[in-house]
């Protein structure tokens, strides 16, 4: 048995409730602190240069898209201008607005913690206790605070 199907306004109010929710999540983990990398993070989290059809922007670019192409078999005068919008907002919000965000990190990226094992500046870099030392002499309570990224301060750990 199948649930009933809500009516398409109350079907989209949900998923512009989620979206909502998952946005209010990125702004959270950025605005917490002062510290930039978490800023970076979430910015990256909406347009990450690296994997730029992986981000938030790349989402909402895409289901714009699929909007414009599945608009395209409507039989109407103005489809035409309407997809050829579409396009343009596509393309605006992937391309010009992740432009920009691009560029936000750029002037951030020196600003960013330097991990001390691969010399890489990334928002995830953390100052903790030496994972070598911690796992070799765990009674040790003074270990030398390093500047680490998670997979060296895995590849750290696993090395001892």
């Amino acid at each position: 048995m199948t649930a009933p199907k809500m009516p398409l306004e109350q079907e989209l109010a949900a998923a512009v409730a989620i979206v909502r929710v998952g946005l209010d999540r990125i702004r959270d983990a950025a605005c917490r602190t002062e510290a930039v990398g978490p800023h970076a993070a979430a910015l990256q989290a909406l347009y990450d240069p690296a994997k730029p059809d992986a981000g938030v922007l790349a989402a909402v670019a895409d289901v714009i898209g699929t909007i414009t192409v599945s608009l395209a078999d409507v039989d109407h005068e103005a489809i035409d201008r309407v997809t050829e919008l579409l396009d343009e907002a596509q393309g605006h919000v992937q391309d010009s607005t992740g432009d920009r965000v691009r560029h936000a990190l750029t002037f951030l990226e020196p600003l960013l913690p330097l991990c001390e094992e691969c010399m890489q500046r990334r928002p995830d870099v953390q100052v903790i206790p030496d994972p070598f030392s911690t796992a070799l002499y765990p009674e040790e309570t003074d270990h030398r605070q390093i500047p680490l990224c998670p997979p060296c301060a895995t590849k750290r750990f696993e090395e001892s």
